[in-house]
């Protein structure tokens, strides 16, 4: 039943007379009028008043008059006037009132604006020269003494210049500069840049890249190796970065690659920019979702270049490949004679063997490649163009020669950008310096990364606890039980009801489940079959010197800007927990992330790169170079070229960590952890494959 407000018994702005008595007169067609009189008072005897804006049935105010109740002694009548005459007496009324309204209206503008007129504010110099006190003081006795007679009028004053305004405490703060836009080429500047006309004999290998960064990069490396062994010339693609091209088979991901290029849409650059206010065209849609980037904008490839001659391909086109190459035409739809086409179906078809003496099994792969064999097969072609190279173990490399070549092209991939290495150093100097800090690179924001977030999270726990921090699995139980009894009040009530309750009674979500296939037994570093052994010094190593035990704020290694989220622990087995921690991840909201509390519980002073872009309760000091890397550009599609690095930027910071960790199954971490890691603080890389 609908409510209305105390002291009414109907809605407002609804009709308030009363209900016909049977066989009284009433209208056919009730009108409803704004204008009706009502009386200042209201009804008489405590009945319902109406504003003067409501709207009530005109037709029924006679049968009103007589049922209201008599007005109590030496109050006004409702309306003047009698009712003999039906309704004339009324009208006679109205108009009375009506007269005397007006005469009173007159008098009250007549007297504001004699006010208005004579008052001592409208003296121009005493109104710039007064005080605030003074006006009020003005106003006050104005109200009380009576209307003043015409004066002559004051001499004329020179105008005095007016008073500067007054200062607000909250004035809101100015709005942010406008970020600066950079245009930046992003192609490649060293020979890579500049490749002279092929040679009679020179013949080359090209592939086809597909799907996100991380495997680009492998593609890249497995390609650098490949046209080693077979003493080619690579032509390199740019880096696709943003929205993927997946893998599909040959034929058709040629035809994807070649028709994947921003020709022709030069005009979507302006709806970019702000500059048209019209419909964006519907070719532009996804114009800037994606965009190519050379490969030396993001790392350093001099010393790949010393042991593979290479040549930039920006152009997928088979027309591009046989007039840079001056490769021959073939007759009619007959493919060029001097390429020779490895097709594959599926991505796994190939896996290519440098050595016949290697005997490892083809495991995921389809089909064995003698490196040997194909090169003598393919000597007389130009171009050896393949499909895919994805994929760490798809080469086997079991000479010597070529397992160095192969670690010279992965240590080149170590990210080498000028903005993004300062943006780093600043991140890391705060946190503690390198090796100051633990570092996490946890994935958790989609596909089967979302899928196993939850035993993912908790193998990475315990590695972090036990192998990392080397503490008991009691520590490690009691903040994991402390965690999960924090969200859930049930735990929470059990602990406080029986605090004597051993840990293993209560259960924990940060305990790995048995049918995840990354149990305890995996938490150690993975060695797969490799073709050969790991180098010295890939896992044996000079250890980093040991974290400073934290007791207070002042013994923290972090810099006067940044701010714990919690109180530092005080009880002596949980000191190691104040260390700093940095975790690098793709969740859009990592301190409610449930898959991470455990780690934000746990440290006081846990960061994320979000945390540094701004001030905030945890930063004081924004950096700057992140407001950089928002302007970046990419010179030839305007695409802003930010929203593709931070992920890389993350990995960076994360990596120069202590006793860094990363998920399970994910190319990007491995790669931080096996290389990134390893090469920041001056140890060997961990091979694959």
């Amino acid at each position: 039943m609908q409510r209305y407000p105390p002291g009414s018994s109907l809605p407002p702005n609804l009709n308030t007379g009363p209900r016909a008595r049977p066989g009284s007169p009433r209208s056919s067609s009730p009108s409803f009028s704004a204008a009706a009189p009502t009386s200042p008072r209201g009804r008489i005897g405590g009945s319902r008043q109406l504003s003067s804006g409501a709207l009530h049935h005109s037709d029924s105010d006679e049968e009103d008059d007589r049922r209201r109740p008599q007005a109590r002694k030496g109050a006004l009548p409702l309306y003047s006037g009698t009712r003999a005459a039906g309704g004339s007496g009324r009208v006679l009324g109205s108009r009375l009132r009506g007269g005397r309204l007006r005469w009173v209206l007159l008098g009250v503008g007549v007297l504001a604006l004699l006010l208005w007129k004579y008052s001592p504010v409208q003296d121009n110099q005493a109104a710039s020269t007064a005080t605030p006190a003074e006006l009020e003081e003005t106003v006050a006795t104005t109200k009380e003494r009576p209307i003043p007679r015409p004066a002559p009028p004051a001499p004329q004053q020179p105008k005095q210049p007016p008073l500067p305004p007054l200062k607000i405490a909250n004035r809101p703060s100015p709005p942010p500069a406008p970020l600066k836009i950079v245009n930046v080429d992003v192609h490649p500047s060293s020979a890579l840049a500049s490749s002279p006309p092929p040679t009679r004999n020179e013949r080359f290998l090209a592939y086809s890249p597909h799907s996100g960064y991380h495997n680009q990069r492998i593609s890249l490396e497995n390609a650098l190796t490949f046209a080693f062994i077979l003493g080619r010339t690579l032509l390199v693609p740019p880096v696709w970065v943003g929205h993927a091209i997946p893998y599909i088979s040959f034929d058709k991901l040629g035809r994807r690659l070649e028709m994947a290029s921003k020709t022709g849409l030069d005009r979507c650059k302006e709806f970019g920019e702000g500059g048209s206010k019209d419909p964006v065209p519907r070719e532009c849609e996804g114009y800037w979702s994606w965009t190519q980037v050379g490969w030396e904008f993001l790392v350093d490839l001099r010393e790949a270049e010393k042991l593979v001659p290479m040549r930039e391909r920006w152009n997928q086109t088979e027309a591009w490949l046989e007039e840079e190459l001056e490769l021959r035409q073939g007759k009619g739809k007959a493919e060029s004679p001097d390429i020779y086409r490895l097709k594959d179906d599926t991505m796994y078809q190939y896996r290519f063997y440098d050595s016949k003496d290697d005997n490892e099994p083809l495991a995921k792969f389809e089909t064995r490649l003698d490196i040997t064999e194909l090169t003598q097969e393919t000597e007389a072609y130009k171009l050896l163009h393949v499909g895919t190279l994805f994929g760490t173990s798809r080469l086997r490399v079991f000479e010597e020669a070529n397992f160095d070549a192969r670690s010279t092209f992965r240590r080149a991939m170590v990210f080498k950008n000028e903005l993004l290495d300062e943006i780093t150093e600043t991140i890391r100097d705060r946190m503690g310096g390198a090796g100051r800090y633990y570092g996490l690179h946890l994935r958790v924001g989609d596909g089967i990364f979302q899928k196993e977030a939850k035993s993912n999270m908790a193998t990475i726990w315990t590695s972090l606890c036990t192998n990392k921090m080397k503490l008991s699995e009691e520590v490690c139980d009691e903040m994991a039980q402390a965690s999960e009894a924090k969200r859930d009040p049930r735990l929470r009530r059990r602990a406080l009801d029986s605090p004597a309750t051993p840990s293993s009674a209560i259960p924990s979500s940060t305990t790995p489940s048995t049918s995840s296939p990354f149990t305890t037994e995996t938490l150690a570093h993975v060695k797969r079959a490799n073709s050969r052994p790991q180098r010295e010094g890939a896992y044996n190593h000079a250890p980093l010197p040991p974290l400073p035990t934290i007791k207070s704020r002042q013994d923290s290694p972090l810099a006067s800007s940044l701010t714990c989220r919690r109180p530092l622990h005080t009880l002596p087995h949980l000191l190691p927990f104040n260390a700093p921690l940095f975790i690098a991840t793709d969740s859009k909201l990592p301190n409610s992330d449930p898959n991470l509390s455990i780690f934000f519980d746990s440290f006081p002073c846990t960061f994320t790169l979000g945390d540094f872009a701004s001030t905030s309760a945890t930063n004081s000091e924004a950096v700057e170079g992140l407001t950089k890397l928002n302007g970046l550009r990419n010179k030839d599609d305007k695409v802003p070229l930010g929203q593709f690095l931070y992920p890389q930027l993350d990995a960076q910071i994360a990596a120069w960590g202590r006793g860094l960790l990363g998920t399970p199954q994910s190319t990007y971490s491995r790669f931080a952890v096996d290389v990134l890691h390893q090469v920041y603080h001056g140890w060997e890389i961990v091979e694959r494959g």
